[in-house]
C-alpha cells in the first residue's frame, strides 16, 4: 500500500467535499507517491493554487459553501489521517483561507461570515476550526506556522471596519494581552510607504477609529506603555493620539455606563452569545447598539 493510501484509507469525507477532493486530486495522485517527491513541498503549491483560484472570485454564498466543507472535513475526517499529514494539510488550507479573506479581499462581509460559521469553536484556541485564532502569512509563502493572527494583522493595517466586527464578536476581550493590539494600531509602521497625502490621511483616520473602538471594549488603555515606547524612539501614526483615548481609560474613574456595558458583554461572551445575544435582550434599541459598540 502506498504512503498516500495509508494516510487516507480511513477517510469518511462527504461526497463532493472540496477538501476531500484536494486530497484525492493531489495527495493521492500517483506522481507524488514516489519517495523522492513525497512531502509538504510537493502538494502545498497545488493545494494553494486550487483554493486561491476559488477564493479569488468567490461570492458570499460560495464562501459559505467552502467553510461548510472545511468544517465537515475537520469534524468527520480529520482524525482519520496520520497526525503529521493532518497538521500540514490543515495548516495549508487555513493559511490560504485567512490570507485571501484578510490580506487580499479585506471585505467585512466575508470576515463576518467566517466568524458566524466558526463562532462555536472560538473558546478552544487549539482547535482547527477556531479559525480566528489561527495564524497566516500576510505575504503568502508556504510557512504558515510562522504567521500572525487575523486580529494582529487587522491592527497592523488599521482596517477599522473589520476591527469593529472582530470586537463585536468579543475577539479583543478574549485576547490575552489587548494592550499589544493598541500599541500595534498606534506604533506599527505602514507595510508600504504611502506617498499620496490623501491616502496617508485615510490611514490616520482609520487609526483614530481603531483607538476609539478599542476604548469601547477595554476599561484600561495603558498610556504609560505607549509613552515608554515613544521614549525609545517609536513614532505614532497620529501625533495627537491621546485625544482618541478617553481620560477614563487611563486617568479618571471609568464611567458607570461603560462598566455596565463591559459586565453585560462579559456575561454574553462567557455563554458565547456575542453579538447576537445582545439583540435578544429586552432593552431599548439604543442600548442594544451601545452594547454592540455602535456610536
Amino acid at each position: 500500500m502506498s504512503k498516500s493510501s495509508k494516510l487516507c484509507c480511513k477517510t469518511s469525507c462527504p461526497t463532493g467535499n472540496i477538501f476531500c477532493s484536494l486530497i484525492d486530486k493531489f495527495v493521492k495522485k500517483p506522481s507524488v507517491q514516489l519517495l523522492c517527491q513525497w512531502g509538504y513541498h510537493c502538494y502545498e503549491p497545488r493545494i494553494y493554487r486550487t483554493l486561491a483560484k476559488i477564493l479569488r472570485y468567490v461570492d458570499l454564498e460560495g464562501f459559505d459553501i467552502l467553510l461548510s466543507d472545511y468544517i465537515a472535513f475537520v469534524e468527520k475526517s480529520g482524525h482519520c489521517f496520520e497526525p503529521n499529514f493532518n497538521l500540514e494539510f490543515n495548516e495549508i488550507c487555513v493559511n490560504t483561507i485567512l490570507y485571501w479573506i484578510f490580506a487580499r479581499k479585506g471585505n467585512p462581509d466575508f470576515v463576518e461570515l467566517l466568524l458566524k460559521k466558526t463562532k462555536d469553536y472560538v473558546q478552544d484556541r487549539s482547535y482547527n476550526l477556531a479559525l480566528i485564532w489561527r495564524t497566516f502569512t500576510p505575504v503568502y509563502c508556504p510557512t504558515p506556522l510562522s504567521g500572525i493572527t487575523p486580529l494582529l494583522y487587522v491592527a497592523q493595517t488599521r482596517q477599522s471596519n473589520i476591527l469593529k466586527i472582530l470586537l463585536q464578536y468579543g475577539i479583543l476581550e478574549r485576547e490575552k494581552n489587548p494592550t499589544n493590539i493598541v500599541l500595534t494600531i498606534l506604533l506599527y509602521p505602514s507595510r508600504v510607504r504611502i506617498m499620496v497625502d490623501h491616502e496617508l490621511v485615510d490611514i490616520q483616520e482609520d487609526a483614530k477609529t481603531c483607538l476609539t473602538l478599542c476604548s469601547r471594549v477595554l476599561s484600561v488603555m495603558s498610556v504609560r506603555e505607549i509613552e515608554t515606547q515613544l521614549s525609545l524612539g517609536r513614532h505614532p501614526i497620529i501625533s495627537n493620539w491621546l485625544d482618541y483615548i478617553p481620560s477614563t481609560r487611563y486617568k479618571d474613574p471609568c464611567e458607570l455606563l461603560h462598566i455596565c456595558r463591559m459586565t453585560i458583554r462579559a456575561q454574553l461572551l462567557t455563554n458565547n452569545m456575542l453579538p447576537n445575544g445582545i439583540f435578544s435582550l429586552l432593552i431599548p434599541t439604543c442600548l442594544q447598539n451601545y452594547l454592540n459598540l455602535e456610536n
